[in-house]
């Protein structure tokens, strides 16, 4: 007989391909990323030396949608041996909100860096304790809390940017390594989804 002319496919394997999900990933990242910058930008707690549209640089767009895509390839990466479950008790819903509501903190509250700091630690050790397979949210939050605010503070030395909120450690405020390990939840529960 010839070969069947439906394709058995793999149940692990999500129904598009590999360059469909990382061009929705960077468009996600581009679009959702940008937007949430907007919070900072209107808020006044960063300022782009060469703003072009509603106080963004150009190159804030594709930035933020090759950070998505690196941080999903990463969190693949490194995560696929580590999930015990078949499924989790939250809802990637649930954990892009909670990164929503983090970053709103951090520009609600841009006066007040401590308050931030503790407010945004405690919504990602929130969702800790209700993820199932702790050990992958907790290790790619932690390597994002490190990559992130190194990466942003090499690119605040150019002059690119500046953060306007104090107090700052190495350019950058007290709680972004904080809102780095909320990046880091979302995520492990997208790349969990794929």
């Amino acid at each position: 007989m010839g070969a069947p002319l439906v394709r058995q496919t793999d149940d692990r394997r999500p129904p598009l391909g590999r360059p469909v999900i990382l061009a929705l990933v960077f468009l996600g990242g581009a679009i959702g990323g940008t937007l949430l910058d907007q919070i900072h930008v209107r808020s006044h707690v960063l300022h782009y030396a060469h703003p072009r549209f509603a106080g963004e640089a150009w190159w804030v767009v594709p930035e933020f949608g090759a950070a998505a895509t690196v941080a999903l390839l990463f969190t693949l990466w490194a995560t696929k041996r580590l999930w015990r479950v078949s499924r989790d008790a939250v809802p990637i819903v649930v954990d892009a909100s909670i990164f929503f509501v983090a970053y709103s903190a951090s520009g609600i509250f841009h006066r007040h860096s401590w308050i931030v700091l503790v407010v945004v630690l405690c919504l990602w050790a929130a969702m800790i304790a209700f993820h199932r397979d702790r050990k992958a949210f907790v290790l790619v939050s932690l390597a994002l809390m490190i990559v992130g605010p190194i990466y942003e503070s090499a690119l605040s030395s150019t002059g690119a940017f500046r953060y306007d909120v104090t107090p700052l450690v190495g350019r950058v405020p007290i709680w972004l390594p904080a809102l780095y390990l909320n990046a880091g939840v979302l995520a492990a529960s997208i790349a969990r989804a794929r």
